[in-house]
């Protein structure tokens, strides 16, 4: 039987944009075009994964733990010792206490965004939002994402990928929460997001249809394209170089046989998915740590709704973010999210150092605030409100100092005493760690920014 030969692969305007969308708009994949620019220092960090506990965590009955306070302040849960002597941490927590010997804790984080709108923002891009009020929207104005402004600043063309988001972005019912994307410099730089639904199945990148085209033949028709380009778009020239940015981008990811191995979970033994957790927070994490591997630069981990998060007595307080725990918090944190997060993150830190991914991968454990100190009465359950005048926040890998807590608060953690640190100090710590020098001032589409207005925090880091 003599095969019909297959048609020339010619990508149009359309058909490149739609491959763009679907696959590369939002993946901040360095242009391999593009020509490097040396880092301003000496980076102590290749990559960063972040992890973010959508709603806030509590940071007093977790790590910055009251024993001698009153009832009403302290909870039910009791200090245990760690892999620290003499550091410790919630009862909560027994997967994690063993693995703190690679964590500094940062209990003097700050700042007074009590709404999620503008505290996620803000700890996110390191800037304030200038609206004091809840439901903001995204607008193209916005301040980046860190990694979105790292990876704009940073233009290392031999890293694929630079930037990416799992499992989807952090929304207050049908809004999503600004902060997340690259805002005003333009959606060339949004990071990718990638797709794990609420049973654990990581949606991978649907590239297989232009599995047989070689990459000579790719390159050969995107420079057609190209050329054919330049003879037809009618758009100005800012709207075709930023068309054209995402064809290259679209081309490096086509190029790069790698990356859809990184996203194949199967590759992993039964063990390793045993610990950190089948779950959706863990297949996550799980799959940043192998982005990472594969090359990503910075890896985002939203907490993202899960199948455990809807049970029916629940269901009515995780309408927003699961850890925003206003009732029923303790047995919330006891009995849900707390033992999917400490198997994980434990996880995560064991087998990053085991497979020497902690010596140059900067690992962040947040939220966007704690909860309060006292224990609030509004509903008919006890709960914890927002609470973003002192929380914790965790660190581990790079050079960071394991085993140390960084600042102080009052005898109740209602506020800092010692060492306080923004989210603009937080931001310039992580720019500085990358081999960035966090006040670099980058071009917006319409304006220009300085990364961070912070200092970082060089006492956290050997």
């Amino acid at each position: 039987m003599t095969r019909e030969p297959k048609q020339p692969m010619i990508l149009n305007r359309r058909q490149a944009a739609a491959l763009a969308g679907s696959a590369v708009s939002s993946l901040s994949l360095l242009d391999p075009l593009a020509g490097a620019k040396p880092n301003s220092r000496n980076a102590r960090a290749k990559s960063v994964l972040l992890l973010h506990m959508d709603g806030g965590p509590s940071h007093i009955d977790l790590f910055d733990l009251k024993p001698n306070a009153p009832a009403e302040i302290r909870g039910p849960g009791s200090p245990i010792q760690t892999s620290v002597p003499g550091v410790v941490v919630g009862d909560y927590l027994p997967k994690v206490a063993k693995q703190m010997h690679h964590v500094a804790q940062v209990r003097s984080m700050t700042h007074k965004d009590i709404p999620h709108d503008q505290a996620v923002y803000h700890m996110l891009t390191g800037y304030r939002h200038n609206i004091k009020a809840g439901g903001l929207k995204v607008e193209p104005t916005d301040h980046p994402h860190i990694a979105s402004s790292f990876y704009k600043a940073d233009k290392d063309p031999t890293t694929l990928p630079a930037s990416i988001a799992i499992p989807e972005p952090m929304r207050i019912e049908a809004r999503m929460l600004p902060g997340q994307n690259a805002g005003r410099l333009g959606a060339r730089w949004n990071p990718f997001p990638v797709h794990v639904t609420r049973s654990g199945q990581v949606i991978p990148p649907d590239l297989g249809q232009l599995a047989s085209v070689t990459k000579t033949d790719l390159r050969q028709r995107f420079d057609l394209l190209g050329k054919l380009q330049n003879r037809s778009l009618n758009t100005n020239v800012r709207e075709s170089s930023e068309f054209q940015a995402l064809q290259r981008r679209v081309l490096g990811i086509l190029e790069q046989s790698s990356i859809q191995e990184a996203f194949d979970l199967s590759k992993e033994s039964e063990q390793t998915h045993a610990l950190y957790g089948r779950d959706r927070h863990g297949q996550s994490t799980l799959l940043a740590r192998r982005l990472v591997e594969a090359g990503a630069r910075f890896v985002t981990v939203y907490w993202g709704k899960e199948m455990q998060d809807w049970g029916p007595s629940w269901e009515p307080m995780l309408a927003n973010n699961p850890w925003d725990t206003h009732r029923n918090h303790f047995p919330l944190i006891k009995d849900s999210l707390l033992p999917r997060a400490d198997r994980t993150f434990a996880a995560l830190l064991e087998d990053m150092n085991d497979r020497g991914l902690l010596d140059d991968t900067l690992v962040i454990w947040m939220g966007e605030f704690g909860r309060s100190p006292r224990i609030s009465s509004i509903f008919e359950t006890p709960g914890r409100e927002h609470w973003p005048h002192a929380f914790t926040l965790l660190l581990a890998g790079a050079g960071v100092n394991g085993g140390s807590v960084y600042g102080k608060t009052d005898r109740f953690a209602e506020y800092v005493t010692e060492n306080p640190v923004s989210p603009a100090d937080f931001s310039a710590t992580i720019y500085d760690a990358l081999g960035i020098d966090p006040h670099t001032v980058i071009e917006g589409r319409h304006e220009s920014h300085q990364l961070s207005t912070g200092s970082p925090v060089l006492d956290l880091f050997g």
